[in-house]
């Protein structure tokens, strides 16, 4: 270290103050966060609900998981902490002052002198205020480092946002096709119950056997149970959906989102183009290499000088050989240029370190990126063949529906045995299932068609 007490007159110290200040009002302590994406709202923000008893969309569920859902408040507390730390390392643009205030009692003894030790007490009051001057850019590639790494954590945010939004819309989807099987096992159970008041007339009468009215019983004892875990169903779904939107209670109410196909107007190919400019994961991968990027250029300027300024102000006295008070001023003013030559190959492996974790985030890229592409690829491939079998099985709703009504006509006339009226009754509940939940899957491969492309 090479230093310069430089013990100048008061104007001198002036001067120096003046160019301090100087520094401290240049265009780089006037650097915001600028280039971060847009800043998240803070946790704890006014939530809108829906106005009750008017139906509950996706568009609800969705804002009420992102106001309310513990893991996006979590989010926006670390976009919060890591911009937090970004004004962490934007103080190295300004000084550091510090006052310091003492006293001290001690004995000390003459040499030569016939006298024992003698006490004394000593007081000082000093101000000092210190600042890196220069060093060669370590200062600005830190600050660039954690403003990237605030992007990255701006994009993780985004990331669990979507997440949530998926979740919540799965969760949604359960609970309309929880209540779309419950209402095609109530029908069924109307209609069996409907079968065995009719084969107990024909019993009656003696146009039908005793085992046709216990064939009946039993079919529609079945029903009554399927129609119990059915509304069971339900609950567990609506409880699944409270949960997803983050909330501890919420009273149910009717879906208004209808259970339709529509038209896919978008090719795969450009549903990974879109993938790609979209997904906040990958925006993370990048912000994180430009990140540790600048570290790797902080490490190796590590190599270079820094310089330092340093000054001292305040008054001191002792009572040794004179009174304690009034105090003695005393000031200093220093200049340091500090020039690493060995400190053990430290920089050096600093900067191997830094290197390798960013080859190591670009490969991790990579595998983000096949991984991206898999998901939008896997997921448009089931919206196409949900769509098909939406199709498929209306068309099979249909015909089961048309051989119900053959068989209990067929019935009525005594043409047909129970047999035949029961097995097509499982057909058509059957149809009527695989149709709703063909729908439903239809529904969720959209969802996760619009997470995989990074969308809301």
């Amino acid at each position: 270290m090479v230093s310069r007490l430089v013990g100048v007159r008061k104007p001198r110290i002036q001067w120096a103050v003046f160019w301090v200040f100087l520094y401290m009002s240049s265009p780089a302590l006037c650097a915001d966060t600028a280039g971060a994406p847009p800043q998240t709202s803070q946790a704890g923000s006014v939530q809108t609900q829906p106005t009750p008893g008017k139906g509950l969309s996706v568009t609800d569920v969705v804002r009420i998981a992102l106001d309310s859902h513990s893991s996006v408040k979590s989010a926006q507390y670390q976009v919060s902490a890591q911009d937090a730390v970004v004004h962490q390392q934007m103080a190295a643009y300004y000084p550091s002052i510090t006052l310091n205030n003492s006293y001290r009692t001690a004995n000390s003894s003459v040499a030569g002198g016939v006298s024992g030790p003698r006490g004394f007490d000593t007081v000082s009051s000093t101000a000092n205020a210190s600042m890196t001057l220069y060093n060669f850019g370590k200062r600005e590639g830190l600050v660039q480092s954690a403003r990237d790494t605030l992007d990255a954590t701006q994009y993780s945010y985004n990331t669990t946002a979507n997440n949530v939004v998926l979740a919540v819309k799965q969760a949604y989807y359960g609970v309309l096709q929880a209540n779309a099987l419950l209402a095609v096992n109530e029908d069924t159970v109307k209609d069996r119950q409907a079968t065995l008041r009719q084969t107990q007339a024909f019993y009656e009468v003696g146009a039908k056997p005793k085992s046709d009215v216990t064939q009946a019983e039993a079919n529609f004892l079945l029903a009554q149970a399927n129609l119990i875990a059915a509304r069971n169903n339900v609950d567990v779904a609506w409880a699944s959906l409270r949960n997803a939107m983050g909330v501890d209670d919420y009273p149910k109410e009717p879906l208004t989102e209808p259970l339709e196909v529509t038209r896919v107007s978008i090719t795969l190919d450009e549903a990974k183009q879109n993938a790609v400019a979209a997904r906040p994961e990958l925006h993370q991968f990048d912000a994180q290499l430009k990140a540790q990027d600048e570290l790797i250029a902080v490490a190796r300027r590590n190599h270079l000088p820094d310089l330092l300024f340093n000054s001292t102000y305040g008054r001191l006295n002792n009572d040794l050989g004179t009174n304690l008070f009034p105090l003695r001023p005393t000031w200093q003013v220093q200049l340091s240029f500090n020039i690493p030559i060995f400190n053990g190959f430290q920089t050096t492996y600093q900067v191997q370190q830094a290197m390798n974790n960013y080859f190591s985030t670009k490969e991790q890229l990579r595998v983000q990126i096949q991984q991206v592409a898999l998901q939008v690829e896997q997921n448009y491939l089931n919206l196409i063949t949900a769509r098909d079998l939406v199709g498929a099985n209306e068309a099979a709703v249909k015909a089961a529906k048309a051989n119900l009504d053959l068989r209990e006509g067929r019935y009525k006339v005594g043409y047909a045995a129970i047999v035949e009226v029961t097995d097509a009754q499982t057909t058509y509940t059957t149809a009527q299932t695989n149709y709703v939940n063909s729908l439903i899957a239809y529904k969720l491969a959209g969802a996760q068609l619009d997470n995989a492309m990074g969308r809301q």
